[in-house]
């Protein structure tokens, strides 16, 4: 069920069905190549967090579309806000998600670049001690790859269409950024807005004009940007088409519900955070 859909009176049954959880889907805007559109990861997180939560019930708060995208100022379409408003506008989110009742917040990642601040985010939750508990799942923590894809046995992919994922591993493609997983996740949630005929206008071999940093495992925020300027990494396939991008799209949609399942029904957290929480204060009285 989604936030916003809902009218007044039913969020009472709504928290109840849900079991407190609600999702807090993160993207961002910025450019995929050029046979994806910006919207790309905010995209494919709503409709798969769309779709998970009709499985399982769960509410999906409005996505957030204002991912870590600092260095990324050259592309048109891309929307860059400063580190400390990102995390403001994460806090009160989250507090006001609370507020009405939900007491378990899923962040549902669907940025790799949103990675460092969300975990940054959630340490500072335990600064300020907050009633309610926060978790981070990103739709990349298990990607849908073709030999995934092969493995779950989905009856509506031909035998053409399992010849293409099992030649995608023969050649051991890489994974990336608006490769062929990403484009299957936007292909099919929203095929009308994928330009499969652009897949190759731009290079998404990189550069290594970074790769010495690498080397040495010296991190640096221009590494990534510089070994791929266009915005695009790992290798492409042909046949994508929308059998492979449908099934791209329920192997996450399934992954998490998993997910969903799981927090709505452990205790684990919630005992532990009382525990901590009187750790707290070792010198209080009883």
């Amino acid at each position: 069920m989604l936030w916003e859909n809902l009218r007044e009176e039913e969020f009472k049954d709504a928290i109840k069905n849900s079991g407190g959880v609600c999702i807090l889907p993160v993207g961002c805007l910025e450019k995929h190549g050029q046979h994806l559109p910006v919207g790309t990861d905010v995209i494919h997180i709503t409709e798969i967090a769309r779709r998970a939560a009709d499985i399982e019930t769960a509410c999906v708060f409005p996505t957030m579309y204002f991912g870590e995208k600092t260095g990324a100022g050259e592309f048109l379409g891309t929307v860059i806000f400063s580190p400390e408003l990102r995390l403001q506008i994460l806090k009160e989110t989250c507090s006001e998600i609370y507020r009405n009742g939900f007491h378990k917040i899923l962040i549902y990642n669907g940025h790799g670049g949103n990675q460092a601040m969300i975990s940054y985010f959630l340490r500072g939750l335990l600064y300020e001690k907050t009633p309610y508990s926060v978790f981070d799942y990103s739709l990349g923590s298990d990607f849908a790859t073709p030999k995934k894809l092969l493995n779950q046995g989905y009856s509506y992919l031909t035998t053409e269409d399992r010849k293409i994922l099992q030649t995608y591993n023969d050649e051991k493609k890489r994974f990336g950024h608006a490769d062929f997983i990403e484009t299957g996740w936007v292909y099919g949630v929203r095929p009308e807005t994928v330009r499969l005929d652009k897949v190759y206008e731009e290079s998404y071999e990189s550069t290594h004009r970074f790769d010495e940093f690498t080397s040495r495992r010296i991190n640096t925020p221009f590494a990534w940007m510089a070994n791929f300027p266009n915005s695009y990494e790992g290798d492409m396939h042909e046949g994508m088409n929308e059998r492979i991008a449908r099934a791209m799209v329920d192997y996450s949609v399934s992954k998490l519900c998993d997910v969903l399942k799981f927090l709505k029904n452990e205790t684990i957290s919630d005992a532990y955070k009382q525990e901590w929480l009187k750790k707290q204060h070792p010198h209080s009285e009883p």
